[in-house]
């Protein structure tokens, strides 16, 4: 169960047997709970609230909270076009279970001779959104745009960095002993997830587009339930530009107020379920209810689908904090990871359905999942840190289609996950 008021009941959602939080039923995904006594302190700004010392944030299943999110959700968008991102559909037998599931994933297909050797290209998204934090009349910003010296080190931003990074610049990459090549990560990861049903002409390629910054005015955080809050912790690099600067400032905007702000901007932008927009925040996370409560702290990024179809995922889209602290504040978060996270199971789980036999107990999950999350298994185990362009990036280990359905290892090495942390594959069925 979760403890400390984080979770406080479950209900059954799915046949497959997965337990759901249904404590706050409109809201989504990366949840941090912790034991945390917090109460405003005295500073020099009003209403920012202090992170207790030696409190290092955990980060929890981004799955159950999606769930929770589109439960009882009212479709905004059109009906998905012809055109949509190009995915594939399969049917495995699973050796965990002994029964067939059904899902789709992004890119060309592993497991046809007309796919397997060849380049699949996703029309792909990057939308910076700056924060602004209007408490009582002070303005915090958080921005992806600014440079952050301090966390990040000069000439930097957040979006610079993602746009510079692996996630969309290849570089070298060996899993479990088994050379893949120059290659991004998503599209490393996927050749070695697939390794023995591929040919080393299967890639999956981006095609990005960076639109201009969005901003997000934010309402003052002393409603109640407070929809916008900044925390300090002390101690931890960051300064954010703006109004008001504070060092170690983190801000916590609720899950629903951002989805929705942020599938309105879809509409806005004109994007469409061909391309999929990808949302970058800076130092920023999200609650699962009041954000002036970091019992409900924190989301880091999600991923979601307007119609979770697995054959017709329609608009899909998603969101990632770049986080400037490099895990010392929020454990296993930096820079990168999260966005890796997030990618790699969008890739993997497009429709978030990709039903599995249940797996659980593991990784960011306390309880029981039964969905295709290459992420959260491996939640906060970082790879050793890769340096390009002279910054130091890491990235998030994630576990192989292999190690969801079953034995035998279709993946590199032999192995369930591509830095070998899994040996085998989830074991006896969830309960």
């Amino acid at each position: 169960m979760w403890l400390d008021g984080c979770f406080k009941s479950r209900t059954t959602l799915r046949p497959g047997g997965c337990s759901l939080c249904t404590a706050w039923p409109t809201l989504a995904s990366l949840v941090v709970c912790a034991a945390l006594l917090i109460a405003p302190v005295t500073v020099a700004f009003a209403q920012v609230m202090q992170v207790p010392e030696g409190i290092l944030l955990q980060p929890i299943n981004d799955n159950d909270a999606v769930q929770i999110l589109n439960m009882g959700r009212a479709a905004v968008f059109p009906p998905p076009a012809a055109a949509e991102i190009p995915f594939f559909t399969y049917s495995q037998l699973a050796s965990r279970d002994g029964h067939t599931h059904a899902g789709s994933i992004v890119g060309g297909s592993p497991f046809s001779s007309l796919t397997n050797n060849t380049t699949t290209t996703v029309h792909f998204v990057i939308v910076p959104v700056v924060l602004k934090f209007n408490l009582g009349g002070t303005v915090f910003t958080f921005s992806p745009t600014a440079g952050d010296p301090g966390c990040i080190g000069a000439g930097h931003t957040a979006l610079s960095l993602t746009q510079a990074s692996p996630l969309f610049h290849p570089i070298s990459f060996t899993m479990n002993g088994v050379s893949i090549g120059s290659r991004t990560y998503p599209d490393a990861f996927q050749r070695a997830e697939f390794f023995t049903k591929t040919g080393a002409n299967y890639h999956l390629a981006f095609n990005v587009t960076t639109l201009a910054t969005q901003t997000m005015t934010l309402a003052a955080s002393d409603t109640s339930p407070a929809n916008a809050s900044v925390f300090q912790s002390s101690g931890q690099c960051g300064t954010n530009t703006g109004t008001t600067n504070i060092p170690g400032g983190l801000g916590v905007i609720s899950m629903s107020t951002f989805d929705s702000k942020a599938r309105a901007l879809i509409n806005t932008l004109h994007l469409n379920s061909s391309e999929f927009p990808f949302f970058l925040i800076y130092n920023s996370v999200f609650s699962v209810g009041d954000s002036a409560n970091l019992n409900n702290c924190c989301v880091l990024g999600y991923h979601n689908s307007e119609t979770g179809m697995v054959s017709n995922p329609g608009q899909t889209y998603g969101v990632s904090d770049f986080e400037g602290r490099r895990a010392t504040l929020i454990g296993g978060a930096a820079n990168i990871s999260i966005a890796t996270h997030e990618i790699a199971e969008w890739v993997n789980d497009p429709s978030i359905n990709n039903l599995v036999p249940a797996w659980g107990h593991i990784g960011q999950q306390p309880g029981c999942q039964d969905n295709l999350e290459v992420g959260d298994p491996l939640t906060g185990r970082l790879l050793p840190g890769r340096s390009l362009n002279g910054f130091t990036y890491n990235m998030q280990e994630l576990a192989f289609f292999s190690w969801f359905y079953g034995h035998p290892s279709i993946g590199a090495g032999g192995k369930f996950s591509d830095n070998g942390t899994f040996g085998a594959d989830a074991g006896a069925i969830c309960h």
